[in-house]
């Protein structure tokens, strides 16, 4: 199963090259840039939310999963990618791919699954936490402690585990795979936020319809406005990245012999990875002591101060 997998990828990605040059030449860069892009945004974003005090416990634990998960993408699934890609096509003048399967194509291609499988897990497990603050405000604390959620992080990795297995072991139709994992995920984010919608127009509504309410609780109806918001504000920029890969994804289960399809489907898992890099940005933009504690780090980096701190 795993020499036919690879077989399979490895054929795409000659077509894709045989077909266009130019664009794979340009998903090439792009990953070989952007491999900087992630690994620096996520350390310092790691690095903020490790020294952030105003982020609850279990919230940071999911933050900082995320992040070391989007590290992972810039330290490995860009570079590697890009590697290939660009062997590839020198290779491609004289035919030889011999050195590419059963082993470098397969790792490549299941791990960059794997970890994008882990990504797009955490956001959605980051949407249902939220949604638990914002319905279960006075006794969310009790439900989500911070055990449960390293239960919960264990199986997320655990489980896109499992399904790096199936995606393997399903050459012929992995791609219906992933495209299922994503439909059934983007259903799951999306009720979750249309409720958590749904409940903070509600605590708003009865917050302006009382007007002896303590300050305490209006104050927490606001962090958990705003924590909601961030999440969302995560969800907005999976689902732009995502959504591409899900409907090439599912256009070229329906027929894989088409090479604008397949260059449409490597130019989104590409897109698939750049969320990794944008992440961090919602971090630093949203939350104000990420962004003063990043802000802080790079100025000091740059004036020579990175030990003492």
């Amino acid at each position: 199963m795993v020499a036919e997998f690879c077989s399979k990828k490895l054929q795409e990605l000659i077509a894709l090259i045989l077909f266009h040059p130019v664009i794979n030449l340009c998903i090439c860069v792009m990953n070989a840039l952007f491999t900087f892009v992630a690994i620096v945004g996520n350390l310092l974003v790691i690095r903020a939310l490790w020294k952030a005090s105003a982020i609850t416990a279990t919230l940071k634990k999911l933050f900082l999963s995320l992040a070391f998960c989007d590290l992972a993408v810039g330290v490995f699934s860009h570079p590697m990618l890009a590697v290939t890609l660009a062997v590839l096509q020198i290779k491609a003048p004289n035919g030889v791919y011999t050195s590419f399967c059963p082993t470098v194509i397969t790792v490549v291609m299941a791990s960059t699954f794997f970890l994008l499988g882990v990504s797009f897990s955490l956001i959605a497990a980051i949407a249902v936490d939220r949604l638990l603050a914002v319905t279960f405000h006075l006794r969310y604390q009790e439900l989500v402690t911070e055990k449960r959620v390293t239960i919960g992080l264990t199986v997320i990795w655990f489980n896109n585990s499992l399904l790096t297995l199936v995606f393997v072991n399903l050459p012929s139709h992995n791609d219906l795979v992933t495209a299922t994992c994503l439909t059934v995920g983007l259903i799951l984010i999306t009720v979750a936020y249309l409720r958590i919608y749904l409940v903070v127009r509600y605590h708003q509504n009865q917050i302006h319809g009382h007007n002896q309410i303590q300050n305490g609780q209006a104050m927490q109806a606001a962090r958990v406005k705003k924590s909601a918001l961030t999440a969302l504000y995560v969800y907005i920029v999976s689902l732009i990245c995502f959504t591409p890969n899900l409907f090439a994804g599912i256009l070229l289960e329906v027929d894989n012999s088409s090479r604008p399809t397949l260059v449409a489907y490597y130019a989104s898992i590409f897109l698939a990875l750049l969320n990794s890099s944008l992440n961090p940005l919602v971090y630093c933009w949203r939350f104000r002591e990420i962004r003063d504690i990043v802000k802080s780090t790079v100025k000091n980096i740059f004036n020579g101060n990175w030990v003492a701190q």
